[in-house]
């Protein structure tokens, strides 16, 4: 039943691809996009410019993904997200697409045998085997029940907590308010079939990606040089996670910043100007999924006006990344004040922010040695894949980038498409370490990274440097050897409820931090009347009305004004908290005023449970201990 299930969820997710193909196809039709219009190349140049199925099979889904999570986006917020308002969302644009569908499957077609080309050498081949198994392991195991850290807390809670209402600012989880436009593709998931469908779009979104970055590859090198860049990318560790169990979205961004500089690379003359407009499209729709995106259409529109050497074309591309990216900003500036809640807050905003809260929100994407000084910056562009710890786990990223940064000086920087390439790259670089310097933020310039610094490999390699080959060679082997092995044994937790070996409850007690609590309060208080407060971090599997009360999260529970056992009172009747769950204490900033007001009879133990809680922070070492749950009763 669970691959029958898995199966289902992936007959709708290839539905969906279909519309925006179609969809996106018929756009650019009308924008005069998809037809080929050869140009008179520079010297230099190579025939790259020139469009093929897969490029616009690529272009039409970016377009018809791209404006299908801005209108779920705008449908979220002016009526919310419901099985009917989903379905009439996507009828819509399967009968807009209109004669976009005459040339889905001819795309598909073309598609497939561009990329059959690819494999044709031994090499190739043996190549493409591996790019397909680490492919289909990362679809597998994205089947799995959510475990995710982050995404319990937020990528697939705050969606949850909005569906069947328009919505609505939560104060009380803190990162609600950093959720973006592929957070909309999530909670249509989880409308359309569940946490499963969801974190399939996710890994879809990651397979977009790897096709996006083969096809850029094949423009840049030797087809051989192409497969073993998507592998080198399915298969480093951080990305495996980010596309297959861990529930965060990025990997989006990683999509559309790929079709934004292969859009680019289009809009090489006058006569194809357009094309940037398009470039613009993708620039914006990478922007609106987290705030650290706006830097890409930042860097398009700038080339736009180094190219156009026009005002009207850079202010028209200006317009249009901020009308595909700028709503989840005017979310947050009608509800706070601010654009980019909270970080704004102090200067702009008129919510009365919890300072301890900024203060752990700031700290929490920031590393503990975060600096602007020269040096400190120049350390974090050499260590910052070689020290995970200190950066936000970079080094997941692998050592392949700094080992073959070097080699990047045999680039043929005379093309559009490497130079374009090269200047997004190392401004979303400088941008990050002049912002948060955490380098899994980075995710999206993996890509762009991975095809830069091959290009330079293959390139060292035709001029027959065999020390240089030889070492490319043997670098890439000893890091495939640790991805397998890596890859594999993480896989091991979630391949066996992910064919059906598991059920989905052994599975997420197993592997799902606060599982059991969340069981356990499920089953306690099934039809109460009023909130419980909450301080556990993973939100996700409680289906009981709540509030979060963790200061570290939430901007309503203010240690600086929660100070005595009467003003804890009159906050939990504002929020019509009738419980709070003590497991096994309080948050450190209010167990001083939470211990008083039991003392006092304000809370009084209902009942308990000895439950099971994973000790440090890997789940995966299956590290656990006993730990005592108490619900406590509000009295007054």
């Amino acid at each position: 039943m669970a691959l029958a299930g898995s199966a289902g969820c992936l007959v709708i997710v290839l539905a969906i691809f279909l519309i925006a193909i179609a969809f996106g196809s018929r756009v650019l039709e009308i924008a005069r996009l998809a037809e080929d219009r050869p140009t008179a190349l520079k010297a230099s140049e190579t025939n790259a410019s020139q469009l093929t199925a897969l490029d616009k099979l690529l272009f039409s889904s970016g377009t018809g993904f791209a404006v299908l999570q801005l209108l779920l986006g705008i449908l979220s917020l002016a009526y919310g997200l419901t099985l009917r308002s989903v379905v009439a969302l996507l009828v819509l644009m399967t009968l807009a697409g209109g004669r976009g569908w005459k040339s889905v499957f001819r795309l598909g077609a073309g598609s497939w045998a561009e990329v059959s080309g690819v494999f044709e050498s031994r090499t190739a081949k043996v190549l493409g085997i591996g790019m397909f198994f680490f492919a289909g392991l990362e679809a597998l195991i994205s089947t799995a029940p959510l475990t995710g850290s982050d995404a319990m807390h937020y990528h697939f809670t705050a969606p949850l907590l909005q569906i069947g209402r328009p919505e609505q600012p939560i104060f009380w989880l803190t990162h609600a308010f950093l959720t973006g436009l592929a957070h909309e593709s999530i909670g249509m998931g989880l409308v359309l079939g569940g946490d499963k469908l969801a974190l399939l779009f996710i890994f879809f979104g990651g397979f977009l990606t790897a096709v996006a970055l083969l096809q850029m590859a094949r423009k840049l090198m030797p087809a051989e040089w192409a497969v073993a860049t998507v592998l080198t990318f399915l298969m480093a560790p951080m990305v495996f996670w980010q596309i297959s169990t861990a529930g965060s979205p990025d990997i989006w961004m990683g999509f559309y910043v790929l079709l934004a500089v292969l859009a680019t690379e289009q809009g090489s003359d006058r006569s194809r100007l357009p094309w940037l407009v398009l470039a613009s499209v993708y620039a914006g729709a990478g922007a609106g999924i987290k705030y650290t995106g706006w830097i890409v259409p930042a860097v398009i529109v700038l080339i736009v006006l180094w190219t156009t050497k026009s005002l009207l074309w850079t202010a028209l591309c200006s317009g249009t990344a901020l009308a595909m990216g700028a709503l989840p900003l005017l979310r947050n500036f009608v509800w706070t004040g601010d654009p980019f809640f909270p970080f704004l807050n102090r200067w702009i905003g008129r919510v009365a922010a919890n300072p301890y809260g900024l203060r752990l929100l700031q700290a929490d994407v920031h590393p503990h040695a975060f600096s602007r000084q020269p040096l400190h910056i120049l350390n974090f562009f050499m260590t910052m894949a070689l020290k995970g710890a200190d950066y936000g786990l970079g080094n997941y990223f692998g050592p392949i980038i700094l080992a073959f940064l070097p080699l990047l000086f045999f680039c043929n920087w005379r093309t559009r498409l490497t130079w374009v390439a090269g200047v997004l790259w190392l401004s979303m670089v400088l941008a990050n370490a002049l912002t948060t310097q955490m380098a899994r933020f980075l995710l999206p310039t993996f890509p762009l990274a991975l095809a830069l610094v091959f290009s330079g490999a293959a390139a060292s390699s035709r001029k027959t440097f065999p020390a240089v080959r030889w070492g490319c060679a043997a670098t890439l082997v000893l890091f495939g050897l640790f991805c397998i092995a890596s890859d594999v044994l993480y896989a091991k937790d979630f391949l066996r409820v992910s064919v059906g070996l598991e059920s989905k409850e052994a599975f997420l007690d197993r592997m799902a931090s606060d599982y059991q609590a969340a069981t356990f309060l499920n089953s306690a208080l099934p039809q109460q009347s009023g909130n419980v407060l909450v301080f556990l971090r993973h939100l996700y599997y409680l289906r009981v009305p709540y509030v979060y009360g963790d200061p570290d999260s939430s901007w309503m529970t203010n240690p600086d004004v929660l100070t005595s056992p009467q003003a804890l009172l009159t906050f939990l009747k504002e929020h019509d908290i009738r419980w709070v769950v003590k497991a096994p204490g309080y948050p450190e900033a209010l167990a001083a005023v939470f211990e008083e007001s039991e003392k006092e009879g304000i809370l009084v133990p209902e009942t308990h449970a000895d439950i099971l809680v994973f000790a440090g922070n890997s789940r995966l070492l299956n590290n656990r201990q006993e730990s005592e749950l108490i619900l406590l009763r509000v009295t007054r």
